[in-house]
């Protein structure tokens, strides 16, 4: 059953989330770091969309699509609360993206550092969840003009839907890829601009090449992100225009294209746990302890065994008397 693999699959995300939250949490950077923090924040994010990602298969896969019910109104909740969670998402990797270029600044800009503070990052959570919020109690008390089922397929390729979601998403992907070439640009114009590197010391110039590294590894990891980001929405915004301008919808590409949606989260713990050095000394270390104390569990029992088939014998003494004369 392909749904009760996807329901697996949500929940062993979740799983996934939670480990790459705690990692994070546990190097004690999140304070320090703003991309750390930031890739925190995605993390939690994408959590919150498994546990709803995995509600809304099993509504949909235990009642029938097209039958009036109280089933309807939870689709009405989850086709809301699910694309809050993939914005919310969205506008964590355009905040790191501008982290990242205000990184290449000598001296940070501060309209960057305000709009990557963790007030804005709470307000970008909270006005997607807000902005969702308000589209689905209109659509829950206009019960004449909205599709008859949410459930349904049509429900989410018509028009006022896109509009609403899809076509915002895409522009979020347009954003990030725009703000990630301006990154690039500037780092490659400022490596060009290093050219007084013989006037350095050898401490000046150990420290520069280690924030050059951090950068690079930053924007792998940056790439990598943005790359599983547009990979997982564009489909289905292309898709929906399609739909729209053709009036034909296939069930099973809008099963695919929702689908789709899982591959962020699906890729982004892993991510974070091979590209971000702390969180994969973390997972080595853990790794390395388990196996350490299953080699001492396996060392511990023949010893034991042996200890406890030899205090089981017990040779008798032989006592021998002595006679006077």
């Amino acid at each position: 059953m392909k749904w009760a693999f996807i329901l697996g699959l949500c929940f062993i995300l979740f799983g996934v989330h939670i480990f790459a939250a705690v990692a994070l949490a546990k190097t004690q950077k999140l304070a320090k770091n703003g991309f750390f923090r930031l890739a925190f924040f995605l993390i939690i994010s994408d959590a919150c969309l498994m546990i709803e990602y995995a509600w809304h298969t099993i509504v949909m896969n235990t009642n029938d699509f097209y039958t009036h019910g109280g089933h309807q109104d939870q689709c009405l909740v989850l086709v809301h609360f699910i694309p809050a969670a993939i914005q919310s998402s969205l506008l964590m990797t355009i905040l790191m993206c501008l982290q990242r270029l205000n990184a290449t600044f000598r001296t940070p800009k501060q309209m960057l550092k305000i709009l990557t503070s963790d007030i804005a990052i709470g307000l970008g959570f909270l006005f997607s969840h807000i902005y969702f919020l308000v589209r689905g109690v209109l659509e829950f008390l206009d019960k004449i003009q909205r599709v008859e089922f949410p459930c349904g397929p049509k429900y989410k390729t018509q028009k006022r839907f896109l509009l609403f979601v899809d076509v915002p998403n895409a522009l979020f992907v347009a954003m990030i890829a725009f703000c990630y070439v301006v990154v690039i640009l500037r780092i490659i114009r400022n490596r060009r601009q290093v050219n007084v590197i013989g006037n350095l010391s050898n401490l000046q110039l150990q420290q520069k090449n280690k924030a050059v590294l951090r950068m690079r590894y930053n924007m792998i990891t940056l790439t990598s992100i943005i790359i599983v980001t547009a990979v997982s929405i564009l489909p289905r915004t292309l898709y929906g225009l399609y739909a729209n301008f053709t009036d034909t919808i296939n069930e099973e590409i809008v099963r695919a294209t929702n689908n789709l949606l899982l591959l962020n989260p699906l890729v982004d713990p892993f991510i974070y746990i091979f590209r971000i050095k702390e969180v994969r000394r973390q997972l080595i270390c853990r790794c390395w302890q388990t196996s350490r104390t299953a080699l001492a569990t396996t060392a511990i029992r023949p010893v034991n065994a042996t200890i406890s088939g030899s205090m089981s014998y017990v040779p008798k003494q032989h006592t021998t008397t002595t006679t006077s004369n």
